[in-house]
């Protein structure tokens, strides 16, 4: 219930014991004066705000179970250890608190969300991607939490910047980090030793991955250095060199440089001069290839890390390389968000279950089962994550995290109409890299006129 809700019916039960005990005098009241009713109304109300702060703590007067209504969009084998996690605090909480969890792939959360929150029917807590957080923000349907370290005394500090970075908008924390990723370079060290590299050392600059992809590729084995799918924007490439796409903070084209120029010429000699990549290749069809051991050097998440080992591919993974700008990486991750309009001591629960995710015991679980990168300082210290060499190798990798456009309204627009179309003209060798940037920056122009 309520503070609001018990405020008025306390009111209610002090007007009718008032009627009841009238005697007519106006200032004695079942002989009492009204000073002393007054001061019991105060006790009563106090009384009152204790016990609904205690209800917002997950601890009910009654000892009665708060329920909350969780919904994810972990439709895989994520998902199936996720419940599993979950079914843990509810075993072992002890605060009362119950969580049922609801799993619907992203495309049907995102019809349901919006009207659920309209309606006042929504879940207590949701988990998505962040790059759906600042929309939200933007049509006020999502609390803002950034009380969240002081409720729950979880140490803000132990977490990535970069990672933390996600889940705020205009200053304001509106969502718990719940898993991180960056994008990783694979590469398979049998394919390495045949060529005569050394199969523990992964490029670490763009021009070793050129010389490297070169004397990877083997047309005769169908075999190729380095997969560069279609429909992708390759940030990591534009920013290593100091290049960049756009602003969102001033809706500024970034496009037009002469950074942007040489990365794309360096882009478009490797895929059509050098053919080091199979040409119109989609990303699943890349994933099967590097699984299959046809494809040396990859760039993708840590989704690849479970199905390599099934296949029994001996590989390794390390941070993406470095231009004369230095490394970097398009950021990406999940977090707890709470819907406008859910009840308070709903919303304190589900701080309780945000908190027990961001212990080390369960940030750990889920890295060491599912493959993710940790993001926690004293975690990344852990001595069976310092030995776990893919663990290790994509924890580090988290530190160089980029966000690239996350939560722009204009996102979607900017990659579908400038950024894929660009990259796809330059490594098809459709247009030369100088005149396929001129028209990407007119259509940027247009993108951002909106």
């Amino acid at each position: 219930m309520k503070k609001k809700l018990i405020s008025l019916f306390l009111s209610a039960a002090m007007c009718m014991s008032l009627l009841v005990g009238c005697g007519g005098t106006g200032k004695e009241t079942g002989g009492q004066t009204a000073e002393n009713v007054a001061d019991i109304q105060n006790e009563q109300e106090a009384a009152a705000d204790t016990q609904t702060d205690n209800q917002a703590a997950g601890e009910t007067a009654s000892g009665e179970k708060i329920t909350l209504q969780f919904w994810n969009v972990f439709t895989g084998s994520d998902g199936d250890i996720l419940r599993e996690i979950v079914d843990n605090y509810n075993k072992t909480n002890t605060d009362n608190i119950e969580i049922q969890m609801d799993i619907m792939p992203n495309d049907q959360l995102q019809q349901k969300l919006p009207a659920a929150i309209a309606t006042n029917t929504a879940p207590d807590f949701v988990l998505f991607g962040v790059e759906n957080i600042a929309p939200y923000v933007s049509n006020d349907s999502l609390e803002d939490i950034s009380d969240f370290w002081d409720v729950t005394g979880v140490d803000k500090s132990n977490i990535l910047e970069n990672v933390l970075e996600l889940s705020h908008v205009d200053g304001k924390l509106y969502g718990a980090p719940m898993q991180y990723n960056v994008s990783y370079l694979y590469w398979n060290k049998d394919l390495f030793r045949e060529a005569g590299l050394d199969p523990e050392k992964a490029p670490a600059t763009l021009d070793e991955l050129a010389e490297y992809a070169v004397q990877l590729t083997n047309p005769e084995k169908n075999q190729f250095g380095l997969a560069l799918p279609t429909s992708v924007t390759y940030m990591q490439f534009l920013w290593a060199n100091g290049g960049d796409a756009d602003d969102p903070d001033t809706n500024t084209n970034l496009l037009d440089s002469e950074e942007n120029v040489k990365t794309l010429e360096w882009l478009q000699d490797l895929t059509v001069n050098k053919k080091v990549s199979p040409s119109n290749i989609t990303g699943p069809e890349a994933d099967t290839m590097l699984q299959a051991g046809q494809i040396a050097m990859y760039m993708s998440g840590p989704w690849q890390i479970n199905g390599l080992r099934a296949q029994g591919i001996d590989f390794g993974i390390a941070p993406c390389v470095a231009g004369s700008a230095g490394a970097f990486s398009p950021a990406g991750g999940c977090s707890y968000v709470i819907p406008k309009g859910t009840d308070e001591s709903h919303k304190l629960a589900a701080y309780k279950f945000m908190q027990y995710w961001l212990t080390d015991d369960v940030l750990k679980e889920w890295s060491q089962r599912n493959g993710f990168p940790v993001w926690s300082k004293t975690l990344m210290e852990d001595p069976e994550i310092q030995n776990d060499e893919v663990l290790s190798a994509i924890s580090k990798a988290t530190e160089i995290g980029r966000s690239y456009n996350l939560g722009y309204a204009l996102a979607s627009q900017i990659d579908n109409d400038v950024m894929i179309p660009l990259f796809e003209k330059v490594m098809s060798g459709a247009a030369t890299p100088e005149a396929a940037l001129k028209e990407a920056s007119e259509a940027m122009d247009r993108v951002l006129a909106q």
